[in-house]
């Protein structure tokens, strides 16, 4: 009798089992079913049931970007879908869907996997909600302003001389040495002295600081796939029992330090800057002196909704964005000028016509002269995106060119994917800083180049970025040449901390520039 009772309740068990699996999913269905309709009609990889796209899980983040770029090619740059978990994703690679997208005032909220990164940078611009970021952008929009950047040219002169004088250990030695560690001291070196008037001293603090900044950042974007800690409390619990709470309050150790010291300083120019509202100008027109972090400390004093936490989110963002992506596009650059050697003296050749043989420190009227060498840093971007993937969540429907995107549907924009696409650029994968002559410009598409995202929520430092990489690169190339044996075609990159990188670092040999036009040097230049 009682292993009948007990086989009784087992098989009312398994039923209620059956029908509690049955009924969650009629509920899923019904509850997804405009994602499941669109799914039925988008191209892309074979999706299961609750599993989701299994092609798309990879081990690494490089896998899913190279699984986006075979998506593309597969389906013929039509937007693809695909599910993980149960977030629906679609892809969008053409230009004029990107434009609807990243115009849209629904597409504004950054996507899911933003989340992670709320670790380290808090809710800063990057990572911020909509409503958040518009005000935070409004406070610190000054601070991006062209022509307060412009008064800043004696401290970018300053850190790029200091830089020429590093990199002069290396001249005329047969060894290759590696770029990185150079550029990314002077990138941090000049973001904390323009956006916040503050000058890390202690090189092992700002050596921690670079380094933490690298391994947190990789270990995050890890965390992307692993879709077991996408659930907030496993998460939580991850970052408790691993290294990874730990370095995440040793990183805050130099912005909070920061901040505490520049409060200081602020109070002394509190009482200045109280007729300082509005534009932001003197009688006669010039633009006061406002620094980044002052913008963020107004903020916090006159707006109690702004927060000591907002203004340390918005300082290690600035610190990650303004030091890192600068200084991993200049060494692409410096890599790629070595390796092509037309192209670099074709750049000098244009540095020169600007300043001549001379020492004198460049101006805002010498940068906007070097129209190649901002093609080229296009063309490296372009090649080399730094951030590959970007996600964006529908907060209502959009129509693209041939869909409907309903309400909560995750849009993947890949610059990666859109960068190297064909129907956009012949040979995509070559370096051509033609790609960016003006009539190759205008017969393309704005959308076509997505280096620095687009529409309202695009990459607010954009100018200060091509300014200050401007400004390194002709400063380094008219004290030296810059040579390396390897090829274009030997570069293989990674996707590592949510930026791209070259594996095996930057390699390059340096020689003391022969200060004439190229076509005057003894030097003798092989083409690639």
């Amino acid at each position: 009798m009682s292993l009948f009772n007990n086989l009784l309740w087992l098989e009312l068990i398994v039923y209620t089992t059956l029908a509690s699996s049955v009924a969650y999913w009629f509920h899923w269905q019904w509850k997804h079913r405009r994602f499941c309709e669109l799914a039925a009609k988008l191209p892309g990889p074979k999706s299961y049931p609750l599993i989701g796209t299994a092609s798309m899980y990879t081990p690494t983040y490089d896998g899913t970007v190279k699984k986006l770029i075979r998506n593309a090619v597969q389906y013929n740059y039509e937007p693809v879908g695909t599910w993980i978990g149960p977030i629906y994703y679609v892809s969008v690679v053409k230009p004029e869907d990107i434009q609807i997208v990243l115009n849209n005032s629904k597409a504004l909220e950054k996507g899911y996997l933003y989340s992670f990164m709320k670790s380290l940078l808090g809710e800063g611009l990057l990572t911020a909600p909509v409503d958040k970021w518009r005000k935070h952008r409004r406070v610190i929009a000054y601070s991006f302003n062209i022509k307060f950047l412009e008064q800043l040219y004696p401290v970018f002169n300053e850190k790029h001389k200091n830089l020429v004088r590093e990199l002069k250990r290396n001249v005329n030695s047969t060894e290759p040495f590696d770029l990185w560690d150079y550029i990314i001291s002077t990138t941090f070196d000049t973001i904390c002295h323009v956006a916040m008037d503050y000058q890390v001293n202690d090189k092992r603090k700002k050596h921690e600081f670079l380094s933490l900044l690298t391994v947190i950042a990789d270990e995050l974007v890890k965390a992307v796939n692993k879709p077991w800690l996408y659930v907030d409390s496993i998460f939580t619990m991850y970052k408790s029992f691993s290294d990874l709470g730990k370095n995440l309050k040793t990183i805050n150790k130099l912005p909070l330090q920061l901040i505490e010291e520049k409060k200081l300083d602020f109070k002394s120019k509190r009482e200045a800057m109280k007729s300082f509202e509005g534009q932001g100008e003197n009688n006669d027109g010039t633009i006061k002196i406002r620094t980044f972090l002052d913008c963020l400390l107004l903020a916090n004093e006159t707006d109690h909704d702004f927060t000591e936490a907002d203004v340390r989110d918005e300082v290690i963002t600035m610190l990650f964005a303004g030091s890192d992506t600068n200084g991993t596009t200049e060494c692409f650059c410096l890599l790629l000028l070595a390796i092509h050697q037309d192209v670099q003296n074709e750049v000098y050749d244009e540095i020169y016509n600007v300043v001549g043989d001379s020492d004198r420190e460049m101006t805002p009227d010498d940068t906007a002269k070097l129209v190649y060498l901002e093609q080229v840093l296009k063309e490296t971007l372009r090649l080399f995106p730094i951030i590959s993937v970007f996600t964006r969540q529908l907060q209502d429907d959009i129509k693209l060119s041939h869909y409907v995107l309903p309400k909560g549907t995750s849009v993947t924009i890949s610059p990666m994917v859109t960068h190297h696409c064909p129907l956009l650029y012949p040979d995509p994968y070559a370096f051509n800083p033609d790609n960016f002559s003006p009539e190759n410009v205008a017969n393309r598409h704005k959308y076509s180049y997505i280096a620095f995202s687009g529409g309202p929520r695009g990459c607010i430092g954009m100018k200060y970025a091509m300014m200050s990489m401007k400004l390194l690169l002709a400063e380094v190339l008219r004290n030296f040449s810059v040579h390396t044996d390897i090829k274009l075609a030997d570069v293989k990159v990674k996707i590592s901390d949510g930026f791209t990188r070259k594996v095996g670092g930057y390699p390059i040999t340096i020689r003391h520039r022969d200060k004439r036009p190229s076509y005057m040097q003894n030097t003798t230049f092989l083409k690639s």
